[in-house]
Order: structure tokens, then sequence, then C-alpha cells
């Protein structure tokens, strides 16, 4: 069932193609559907022309136009790189296949007869392809009105006259609602990857990234090497005696208004929660900056938590080696962090070689 979600998204992708990263995935999905479903048109054109007895009554300029239209615009659509493009060149295409079917029905004996299943099967076949609603809609017209032309099956002199236009009405609610599915299909496809995303690389609890995220832009930045850097290892003093005394659910909003402070002062610098009550920071800047902002982080700590109880944090630091591994760096940290524990808590120590 379409919830109050799904109807917003329908009226929001009326026109819109969506945003950037999404637009990016539906041409990955889109472009290999509509190449598929322009060359079946085009090969069945040409059977349906090879088939034909009559083909002698083919308006030959118009059959060649329309081939070449076809060829043309699935080329184009081939070689587009962004799905606006293959929103255009797509829709190109389709007339000009559309064009070529009402050049093929001129020359049979009762054009009116291939107007209806023609335009059924084409606005069907084409519903995949268009991700605006509006742009489905507007092709699915034109097609239509290029088969239809002068020759829509309307005889008001049979009682029943009126089926043929219920016939075209039918189809393209049907067309529209496959359009839509597929569309919600696309959305509900691209918001699960973009939530595993961002479940693969940020910290459930937190909000900041993981030690994964955190890892890896870590090590782009070494790839980098620009400036001096230094990595702040952060763990909470006596984290266990918090849950011990406390419980857990305590000792989750103490990590949630840890990571909010740490965020809060790391403004520009990448941070992250290593696991447990440890936490990360590349501070990139010269040592005296770096100095400062640890015990900036070591008084705000203390403030933010003032009211509530006695907490502090001990940070080991070290200068992010660029032509070592990252493990190296992490090593120096870690051994920073073990002496402020052992002198004593609640202060940095920088690493020294």
């Amino acid at each position: 069932m379409f919830n109050q979600r799904d109807m917003s998204a329908a009226v929001y992708y009326l026109f819109s193609l969506g945003e950037a990263e999404q637009q990016r995935r539906f041409f990955k999905e889109l472009r290999f559907i509509a190449i598929s479903i322009l060359v079946f048109g085009v090969l069945s054109w040409l059977a349906t022309v090879g088939l034909m007895r009559h083909r002698q009554m083919l308006d030959q300029a118009q059959a060649v136009l329309a081939l070449a239209g076809m060829l043309a615009g699935l080329g184009l659509t081939v070689m587009s790189r962004s799905l606006r493009t293959i929103v255009v060149h797509g829709a190109a295409s389709v007339l000009f296949i559309t064009f070529g079917f009402r050049v093929m029905i001129m020359a049979t004996d009762d054009p009116a007869f291939w107007v209806l299943p023609l335009g059924v099967m084409i606005t069907l076949t084409i519903a995949p392809i268009f991700s605006g609603i509006a742009y489905y809609l507007g092709i699915s017209l034109c097609v239509w009105l290029t088969l239809g032309l002068g020759q829509f099956p309307d005889h008001a002199q049979q009682t029943d006259h009126y089926w043929p236009a219920l016939a075209v009405v039918v189809s393209a609610l049907i067309g529209l609602a496959l359009n839509i599915y597929f569309l919600f299909l696309r959305i509900h496809n691209y918001r699960a990857r973009r939530d595993l995303t961002v479940m693969a690389y940020t910290d459930g609890l937190t909000g900041l990234n993981n030690r994964r995220m955190f890892t890896q832009c870590a090590r782009a930045l070494q790839a980098r090497g620009k400036g001096t850097a230094f990595f702040l290892m952060i763990d909470i003093d006596d984290f266990k005696k918090i849950n011990d005394a406390d419980g857990h659910e305590v000792g989750d909003e103490v990590l949630q208004k840890t990571a909010a402070v740490i965020a809060q002062l790391s403004a520009g610098h990448l941070c992250g929660r290593l696991g447990g009550e440890e936490f990360a920071v590349i501070y990139q800047g010269e040592q005296n900056a770096a100095c400062a902002f640890a015990a900036k982080l070591l008084c705000s700590m203390e403030a933010a938590f003032r009211q509530e109880r006695v907490l502090s944090i001990s940070i080991g630091m070290a200068e992010l080696i660029k032509e070592a591994d990252l493990s190296h760096t992490y090593r120096r940290a870690d051994e920073s962090l073990y002496l402020a524990k052992k002198n004593g808590k609640n202060r940095y120590v920088l690493y020294v070689s």
C-alpha cells in the first residue's frame, strides 16, 4: 500500500529527476533498461517492415527518415552519461519509432485498425524508461497523437464509438501506474542503499564516523600529505564505573553527550568513535594549535557534565606519520594515552620520539 511518504514522492517526482546522487544511481539502473527497450522497438519495426506484403506502398523517404531518427536516438541513448540525457534521447528515439510505425500503418488498407494495438503496446512498453512522471505522460500523449492523428478509430454512427477513447484512457492509466510503480521501486532501492551505507560507516549510538569510516578517511589524509596533523586518541576516564553504578542506559547517554562535545569542537577536523568509550580526532594544524585543542577538549568535557557528575577524559596524542602505516601512529597515540592514564588522568600527553 502507498503511504503519505509515497504520495509526497509522487508529487516531487512529477517533474523532478531527484537529487544529484539519486540521479547517478537511477542512471545506472535505467541505462540498460532504456537501451534494451529501444533496441527491441527498432528491431520490431524492422521485422514488421520485413514481413509486409506490400512494402512498395511505404513512403520511402519517410521510412528512411524514421529509421535514421531511431538509430540516432538509440546511439545518443547509448552514449548518454546522465539521467537527463537518457530521458531526452530516449524520448526522441521513442517518437521516431512511433513515427516509423505510423509510416508503416499508412501503407496498409485500414490504418485506423492498427492505432489502438500499437498505441497500447508502445505506451506500456516505455513505462520503465522515464523517471519524471510528467515526462512519461507527455511522451505517451505524443505517441497517441503521432499514431492517431487523422486515423483515430472513432465512428460516431456506431453505438459503441466511445470504446476506442476508453481504451486509450485505460491504457494511459495502466501505463502511468506501471511508471509510478517502477519509480517507487527505484526510490526504495536508492533509500535502502543509502541507509545501508550510513549503517556501514556511521556509529549507530553516537552518529559519529565509526572505526571503519574514520580509518578510511585518516588514510586518505595520509595519502594527500598536506600540512601537519595530529592523531588524538580520547578515552573516558573510569567509564566502567559509570556502567556498573548507573547502568548501561546512562552509560550510553554519557557516550552520546561526549560524542556531541567532540563533534562540536572538532568541526572541520575528522572525528569518530573507535569503539567502547574510545574516540579519535585528527587535528590538522601545528603542534601548539593541536595541544591547545586538546586542552580545550579536556575543559569542555568537564564543563558539559559538571551538573550531572564528575567526568573527565584522557588524551593520547601523536603526530600523523604520513610515510608509515596508520597503525604506527595508532600505537604511538595509544602509548601516550597509557601515560596520561598512569599519570593521573584528565590530561593529554603528546608522544615524543
